[in-house]
């Protein structure tokens, strides 16, 4: 009998122990992770404002296990991320953007299976490094346990369970960011979007110039006399701009495909019989979806353009493929002039 009263006498003392030490444990927690991005904070900003990305900077969706429901729009305040996982760690929750101030605050709302409430991430972002081109990635996650004595003691390990998966997620960041061009582009006159694009027949014709502005010109001009002979023999027509597929541009030399889209008899796509020559080829375009632009001004500016449209499909959750190209709707003579116009694309998966 005096076994059973001593263990319940410690019992008691553990318990209060416990209790006692539990109510000198912090009630909130703060875990903080800092690194930094050489891309521009409008990128980083566009990356980090909703979910388009969140795998890219994120680890729970590393969970092969898990299941998850993006909302539409998946960016900007309101937008959430709900998942569920047979991973015991996981669980299930969600994730709520509740604030967004452009190029300086992202912050979402969590609820997850852990102990805790009114958890929050906020990532906040500054401009750094030579002449305030860097940016600066602050995350700031916190935990209210208020008296829930469990949920203190598992404050002990915060820092090391949720600061890991942050020390994680900005590796991640910042491998994802690097495959982003540079180049901005916030701020611009006219703007990107995705459009829908059909199916087309085209006559192609490979060029290797010089990289002058006037041997490129009457590159293109050359092959276009031959596509335009070819189109005659054919009973072809133009059903479009002209196209310039970029191939490589190297310091001396520049790699490009003269593409004509065409008609016959008033349809744009078929299986056509077509004689070409002078490495024309003829070629049937699958419809798909590309990123596009206007711009005016020099052609040398297209360079420029399509490494921006590459920039914001990748932000907006889109991979480019195959080549990016440019129809030019002003005149070859027209194109190093800074009223020249074209139309500017890039195919995505």
């Amino acid at each position: 009998m005096n076994r059973i009263y001593e263990f319940l006498i410690s019992l008691v003392l553990v318990v209060a122990l416990f209790a006692v030490v539990g109510l000198f444990l912090p009630a909130k927690r703060t875990v903080e992770f800092r690194t930094e991005s050489n891309r521009p904070i409008s990128t980083v900003f566009d990356v980090l404002n909703g979910f388009n990305r969140f795998d890219e900077w994120n680890v729970l969706r590393s969970d092969s296990l898990l299941k998850s429901e993006v909302s539409d729009p998946a960016s900007g305040v309101g937008a959430t991320l709900t998942y569920d996982s047979l991973t015991r760690s996981t669980g299930s929750g969600k994730w709520e953007l509740v604030e967004s101030v452009p190029e300086k605050l992202v912050k979402f709302k969590i609820e997850d299976n852990s102990q805790g409430h009114d958890k929050t991430l906020s990532i906040y972002l500054d401009r750094t490094g030579p002449n305030n081109k860097n940016t600066e990635i602050v995350e700031v996650y916190e935990v209210d346990y208020g008296w829930n004595l469990l949920g203190r003691y598992a404050g002990l390990y915060v820092d090391r369970n949720v600061g890991d998966k942050m020390k994680s997620g900005g590796k991640r960041l910042n491998t994802f960011l690097a495959t982003i061009p540079k180049l901005s582009y916030a701020d611009r006159e006219n703007p990107i979007s995705f459009i829908d694009l059909p199916a087309a027949n085209v006559l192609t014709g490979t060029v290797i110039a010089k990289r002058d502005n006037n041997e490129i010109a009457l590159a293109i001009t050359n092959k276009m006399a031959w596509i335009n002979k070819i189109m005659a023999a054919n009973g072809l027509k133009a059903a479009g701009p002209l196209r310039i597929v970029t191939n490589e541009l190297t310091s001396d030399s520049y790699s490009f495909d003269v593409m004509q889209p065409i008609s016959k008899d008033g349809e744009t796509t078929g299986d056509w019989n077509i004689v070409t020559e002078q490495e024309v080829v003829f070629e049937q375009l699958p419809a798909g979806r590309a990123v596009t632009t206007d711009y005016t001004g020099y052609a040398t500016g297209l360079q420029a353009e399509r490494e921006a449209l590459r920039a914001w499909a990748l932000v907006q959750g889109a991979s480019t493929r195959d080549r990016g190209y440019d129809e030019y709707l002003s005149p070859i003579p027209q194109m190093m002039t800074e009223d020249a116009q074209f139309k500017v694309y890039w195919p995505v998966k």
